[in-house]
């Protein structure tokens, strides 16, 4: 073999995973996410986080599902803070009967 037939083949070398190994001998390259991330709109924009009010059943509604449950954050996309801000003000609504506890 020649020395051009070894590099090759240390080129096209395999790691442990099974993956091709990138031109340098490195890891393998990270693969893209095709996924956009999501961002919270209160964060965003303010002027909507100071519309969080348990009044609000309309803003409100949009954060649960159709069975009554509330949305959770990986889902919607809004940042800790403001999911517990959600959540408090959709318990008060429902607590004074402005959102429903449970749709059959």
């Amino acid at each position: 073999m020649s020395d051009n037939e070894i590099q090759e083949e240390l080129k096209q070398e395999i790691t442990a995973e099974g993956m091709p190994l990138d031109q340098d001998g490195g890891r393998p390259p990270k693969k893209q996410n095709k996924y956009k991330k999501k961002v919270c709109r209160f964060t965003a924009d303010p002027e909507l986080a100071k519309q969080i009010n348990y009044k609000n059943t309309e803003l409100l509604e949009r954060f649960i599902t159709n069975r009554g449950k509330i949305i959770p954050r990986r889902i919607t996309g809004t940042s800790a803070k403001y999911q517990r801000i959600l959540a408090r003000e959709i318990r008060k609504a429902r607590s004074i009967g402005l959102l429903p506890f449970k749709v059959n």
